[in-house]
């Protein structure tokens, strides 16, 4: 049997490599792809000084942009350079794989990952580009594999690891990114 908290802390940096991705996918993704926007014409965008312009173009772009990367679409809005608004990544038989908001280029408010097939993967939040609050991890039976709390993008406070079934397993006390104690919990084999 897999020991619960190798597996757990495999969860917690899932949220940090999807940080990782996703910020990767919304700075590179301007600076090598060909973009469609909502007209259906395609241009070219360039990155200068952390904005986003039309290539040829002097003036910050604003609109909507779409394109796809690694067989995935991905889709936000730009206002005067920088990303605001709604962003998503969706697979191409039109699955979501990540739907979120940005602002001023940084992740905001409520967050989704979603497994390929589109089921709930996580969720939680972001303030100023870092995880901040309750995030909540699932199986992809729907039932809870782990939750706890962010504050400014470190683990803190007590984070629970379920199994499949939805028991508790494992708690986990952080302070400041760090683990302060672990209680594993074992249930009685049922007969």
């Amino acid at each position: 049997m897999e020991d619960a908290s190798t597996s757990y802390k495999v969860s917690l940096p899932f949220i940090f490599i999807a940080v990782m991705f996703v910020s990767a996918v919304v700075i590179i993704t301007p600076l090598v792809s060909k973009i469609s926007n909502v007209e259906s014409k395609s241009f070219h965008i360039v990155i200068r000084n952390g904005l986003i312009y039309k290539q040829g173009d002097n003036l910050p772009y604003t609109g909507h942009i779409k394109d796809t990367l690694e067989n995935k679409i991905i889709g936000y809005d730009v206002v005067n350079g920088l990303k605001n608004g709604e962003f998503f990544i969706t697979t191409l038989a039109g699955n979501s794989s990540v739907s979120g908001f940005v602002e001023n280029n940084k992740n905001v408010g409520t967050w989704k990952y979603f497994y390929d097939d589109g089921s709930l993967e996580s969720t939680g939040d972001f303030s100023d580009d870092k995880p901040h609050g309750k995030w909540t991890w699932y199986y992809k039976n729907g039932n809870v594999k782990s939750e706890g709390n962010y504050v400014s993008g470190k683990a803190e406070g007590k984070w629970i690891r379920f199994d499949t079934q939805g028991n508790p397993n494992l708690i986990i006390f952080y302070s400041r990114g760090n683990v302060v104690n672990e209680v594993k919990i074992d249930r009685p084999k049922s007969v």
